[in-house]
């Protein structure tokens, strides 16, 4: 639970944003100052401090709001488990707004608008306890006058997009001697989603002390992916090699999980079915592999690696230092400062078209939330790290061919504001190549009520999945889209993630989840349920218990001999089996995850036309290319600004 008692937390939020060598725009942050409006002399309230509630992302954000005889004079935050980074801005910006113009009606802000809206519903409400006029309030707020100026910047690199991949682009070209590096970004934080995201990342080259023992279970599926017939379709020397790496583990009697670059970029092939684009899977998996190495060599702090839904190999890790993805984040922004980096990054700025001289990119145009429009010209060109589509619902359903859901469905997302395609629009306004636009991940783990991750409780690939039938379904393991039609199968489109106290990773106490969340506060608000005996949990979710009983006796026998004659399940650990309350039902559906589909690039990042040129000075990186990505694309952006400036 996060807690805040001194009013305006900032917590990071400067830190993160204009820590040395960082300039947080006074540029598109702050705007231009609102006027005041009426006097407060003419409002009038029952002088204390009231308390009321808001109803942020992750349920009630407790206010409490102190008033003299004719003015709001402070506003402090309580409980509440609103998204570090992503929610910082309203909870530093809204409350001064407030008290300054003493108005409510405030604009949300852009990026964090359920938080914005919690905080204002709650001021409201102790408002109205303290005999306040609330129309009158209402009326005072006066919005920012919109700026009509034009400003130009110049620098290096210009990078669209603060998330993963732009960051790491921004990281990497500082790091190679870049001078001045400007990054643009649409929302009101830095992180984009790998800030609600696990934060996982492949590790294949993770210290022993992190890996996961090398069971039987894990032999006998490495075994299968080596004589899967698409590893047969693999270059023969690679092939070669990736066996003669795993004899050489066994003569070595290490007993942790085997893995390599190579072992990774065959397995992705497997997932896909295909072992055509292998090439790409190593170059991708090297790629990765180089990016653990900077981190390791930085003394980044990692987790154990685990196994992640849709991909059981358990080499992901995340970051030892905080929730989801928010630790990557907190290391670019002491990389930064430790090492004076010439990185302004303008937020609420969004790229809006590329500047052009001749055929060349030289950088892009951008309004920023006060109006102002920036043009800015980096000398080494402009990349693109927006993302990409899957919170745009027009976009999925005009590239959609595969999945059979109705024009009218509503395609909720796990994503932050902001992908919306823009980058890729951008991109096709010049003739740029675009490939798998119709390869849509949607995620069969989002939350029933409003799409997110990090609501989850249970280990993603050791626990049993149910319908609301109370039956098994499928494999546990499988590859997410394989999940997703069998869960769009199923009863409501829902299923029922069922761990146990070995296998929810809820903390010791039972106070929260991996991800940081109340498990009470979950519980409260239908998005967990929690029993002490299988019975009893089969009535929560509203199942037969009989037959939910006898599904989780099954599966623990199954777990137990490693073998799944039902599913074909391969992967299992000690901890599989169902059996040492207290029990857990994290009811999940789908929701749009990763776009696969994306502009093309050449060896050098720069983005490629439909006729096969490459367009001078734009660069691409991350979920806005085409390929797999996710946290990963930060080890796309750091490899483009690295070569961006050392070529």
């Amino acid at each position: 639970m996060k807690q805040n008692v001194s009013g305006l937390s900032r917590r990071n939020f400067v830190k993160g944003a204009t820590v040395a060598g960082v300039g947080m725009a006074v540029f598109g942050l702050a705007g231009c100052a609102p006027k005041a409006s009426s006097d407060s002399s003419e409002l009038s309230f029952k002088p204390g401090t009231y308390t009321a509630t808001g109803e942020g992302k992750f349920g009630p954000l407790v206010v409490d709001v102190t008033f003299s005889e004719n003015a709001i004079t402070d506003i402090k935050f309580g409980d509440h488990e609103e998204t570090e980074r992503v929610s910082d801005r309203a909870f530093d910006e809204l409350p001064k707004t407030i008290i300054d113009q003493q108005a409510l009606g405030v604009d949300a802000i852009t990026g964090c608008t359920l938080t914005s809206q919690a905080i204002l519903a709650a001021v409201t409400d102790c408002v109205k306890q303290a005999d306040g006029d609330v129309r009158a309030m209402e009326k005072n707020y006066v919005a920012p006058e919109l700026s009509t100026d034009v400003v130009d910047l110049e620098c290096d690199l210009v990078i669209a997009g603060a998330g993963a991949a732009g960051m790491g682009a921004a990281l990497g070209a500082a790091r190679s001697g870049a001078s001045k590096i400007i990054v643009l970004e649409k929302g009101s934080n830095v992180g984009g989603n790998a800030l609600v995201s696990g934060g996982y990342l492949e590790y294949v080259n993770a210290p022993n002390e992190l890996r996961v023992p090398m069971t039987q279970e894990l032999t006998n599926q490495l075994e299968a992916d080596l004589s899967n017939p698409v590893a047969q379709e693999i270059p023969a020397d690679q092939l070669a090699k990736i066996k003669a790496d795993y004899e050489a583990y066994k003569a070595s009697g290490d007993t942790t999980l085997f893995d390599s670059v190579e072992l990774m970029a065959l397995q992705e092939c497997v997932l896909y079915e295909s072992g055509a684009g292998y090439g790409g899977s190593l170059d991708f998996a090297q790629c990765v592999a180089d990016f653990d190495a900077f981190l390791d060599e930085s003394d980044f702090a990692w987790k154990p690696c685990i196994g992640i839904v849709g991909y059981p190999w358990p080499h992901w890790s995340a970051p030892d230092d905080g929730v989801c993805g928010q630790g990557y984040f907190n290391f670019f922004d002491e990389q930064i400062e430790k090492n004076s980096y010439p990185i302004e990054i303008m937020l609420n700025t969004p790229a809006t078209e590329l500047i052009k001289e001749g055929d060349r990119v030289v950088g892009f145009k951008a309004v920023a939330e006060d109006g102002t429009t920036y043009n800015v010209r980096a000398s080494k060109g402009a990349l693109l790290a927006t993302g990409g589509f899957s919170g745009n619902p027009e976009m999925l359903r005009e590239y959609n061919t595969m999945w059979p859901w109705e024009e009218k469905t509503k395609l909720m997302t796990t994503n932050v504001y902001g992908h919306h395609g823009d980058g890729i629009k951008m991109a096709q306004a010049e003739g740029a190549l675009c490939e798998m636009m119709d390869s849509l991940m949607m995620f069969p783990f989002a939350d029933v009520k409003n799409g997110c991750d990090e609501t989850t409780v249970g280990a993603d690939t050791d626990c049993l999945l149910v319908n609301a039938n109370g039956e098994r379904f499928m494999d546990e393991t499988l590859d997410r889209y394989t999940m997703t039609f069998t869960l769009m199968e199923q009863p409501d489109e829902v299923l029922y993630l069922i761990s146990d106290k070995d296998t929810s990773r809820v903390s010791e106490d039972g106070a929260t989840s991996y991800y940081g969340r109340g498990i009470q506060r979950l519980i409260d608000q239908g998005q967990l349920y929690r029993a002490d005996t299988l019975e009893e949990l089969a009535e929560m979710i509203g199942c037969d218990s009989a037959t939910f009983k006898a599904t989780v006796e099954r599966y623990n026998e199954i777990a137990r001999n490693g073998e799944d004659p039902d599913f074909g399940r391969m992967i299992f650990t000690p901890d599989s089996p169902i059996e040492n309350p207290p029990f857990y039902a994290s009811p999940r559906t789908w929701a749009a995850h990763i776009t696969e589909g994306g502009v093309v690039t050449d060896d050098v990042s720069q983005v490629v036309r439909e006729d096969g040129s490459s367009i001078e000075g734009l660069y691409a990186a991350g979920e806005v290319t085409v390929g797999m990505s996710g946290v990963s694309s930060m080890a796309l952006g750091f490899a483009a600004g690295t070569g961006i400036f050392s070529a």
